[in-house]
Parts: C-alpha cells; sequence; structure tokens
C-alpha cells in the first residue's frame, strides 16, 4: 500500500473517529436569556404557592418540542406545581387530540397551555470541517434560539395571563473552548460566573420555571380578584 494512500484511508476514518473522541464531554454551552426570562420573581418556587388548586397543564409538541419532549415538560413542570401545594393534571396533544393520564379529572382552577417554537438556528457546516482540520482548536459552533408561549386560563376559558418567553442557546463543540473555560472556571470565576458542566441546563431551569411559577401565582391572585375573593364552588367533574 502506498503512502499516499495509507494517508487517505486515515483521513477518511481515522480522523472522524478521533474528531468523535475528541469531541465527547468538549462541550461548552452558554445560555442567555432574551425575552422575559431575565425579569426578577418575587415568590419562592419551592414554598406552598398553591395549596389546595388545581391545575391543568397542556404542553402542545411542535418544530421545536417532539411529543416525548413535551411529554417531559409537562412531567418536569408537574413536580414544579405540584411541590407549591397543587394538585396538577397533564394532557400531551397527540396527533391533533389532547392526550393525557387525568380522564375524568376534576375542575381544574388554572389551565396552562404552553407551546414552544425553534425561533433561530444557525450550525455552519464549514466551521464543523474548519474543527475536524484543527482537531477541535476551532471550536464548531451551533447557535440557536426559541421561544416558550404561555397562557393562562380559569376553567371557563378566560385569559388570566399569558407571556412569551425567548431564550438562546450556545454550543461550542472543541478542546481549545472547553479546556480555557475548565481553566477560567477554576481558577478565576465564582461559582456563579461558571460555564462548565450543566451550569446552562441550571441557570435556564432556574429561569423558566420561576417565571412560570410567578405567572401562575399572577394568574391565581387575578382570579381571587374578579372573584371578590369569595370561596370556590365545589370542584365538578368535566
Amino acid at each position: 500500500m502506498s503512502r499516499r494512500h495509507s494517508a487517505s484511508g486515515w483521513f477518511h476514518t481515522g480522523l472522524p473517529l478521533l474528531l468523535a473522541v475528541t469531541l465527547s464531554g468538549c462541550v461548552t454551552t452558554v445560555y442567555q436569556p432574551l425575552v422575559s426570562l431575565q425579569r426578577p420573581v418575587i415568590i419562592d418556587p419551592q414554598v406552598a404557592n398553591f395549596e389546595g388548586q388545581r391545575f391543568l397543564l397542556r404542553c402542545i409538541p411542535g418544530d421545536y418540542l417532539g411529543l416525548d419532549e413535551a411529554q417531559q415538560l409537562c412531567q418536569h413542570l408537574r413536580t414544579l406545581f405540584t411541590t407549591q401545594g397543587a394538585q396538577v393534571d397533564v394532557q400531551v396533544q397527540q396527533g391533533g387530540m389532547a392526550g393525557g393520564d387525568e380522564e375524568g379529572a376534576a375542575r381544574p382552577d388554572l389551565i396552562i397551555d404552553l407551546r414552544a417554537r425553534l425561533l433561530h438556528v444557525d450550525n455552519s457546516p464549514l466551521l464543523w470541517i474548519l474543527s475536524g482540520l484543527t482537531l477541535t482548536l476551532v471550536p464548531a459552533i451551533t447557535d440557536s434560539s426559541f421561544s416558550q408561549d404561555v397562557t393562562i386560563r380559569d376553567s371557563s376559558g378566560f385569559v388570566l395571563a399569558s407571556d412569551n418567553l425567548q431564550g438562546r442557546f450556545v454550543r461550542y463543540s472543541g478542546f481549545s473552548v472547553w479546556a480555557v473555560n475548565g481553566v477560567l472556571d477554576l481558577l478565576v470565576r465564582s461559582e456563579a460566573e461558571k460555564l462548565g458542566g450543566d451550569r446552562a441546563n441550571r441557570d435556564f431551569s432556574r429561569d423558566f420555571y420561576g417565571q412560570l411559577s410567578q405567572l401562575a401565582f399572577n394568574a391565581h391572585m387575578r382570579s381571587e380578584v374578579m372573584r371578590s375573593f369569595e370561596p370556590k364552588p365545589p370542584s365538578s367533574t368535566k
């Protein structure tokens, strides 16, 4: 076998393998709140803000969240609101129909609809090729932004609150960025400034869950004011 042929074979087989090994774990994700997610939250999501309330969560799959992701989102939000004292039913739209595991559940106090949309994605193939040729010294970058539409209604369908939450994730795949940030996290940055590990996911979850909790609390208080704080009627089944 000629030296030229051997080098060509390494390029086509060895380089992709080396790139995959190098990139595994060498990923830095940066989260940036864009719209509404950066607002201050007054309530504490760890206390019983919704004691005695019943919520219906309806997560709608779309171009940003598939069916499995929508189900996961609803389950996470069920845990969020259950921790705050609410009884939570879940529905996930399937093939145009709302499906869930709470058939015949009692009439909800709040109905929370969530629909996610992908606003923008930039993932250049040329940058991935350049990253491979430089053995990831030049990082591959995936830049995406999303929108989460939230609408909260009472049991009659009246809109109590709505909002549009937007965020951005920038994903750097490459050893150089990962190594530099690892050193800075270790030696320079404070705990709140670190970028390594699952920091981006934790920061997003804090903002997203906090804003949803605050929005639900505002809707609940508006409902109470509209009823002049009269005791709510007994729940009836659907």
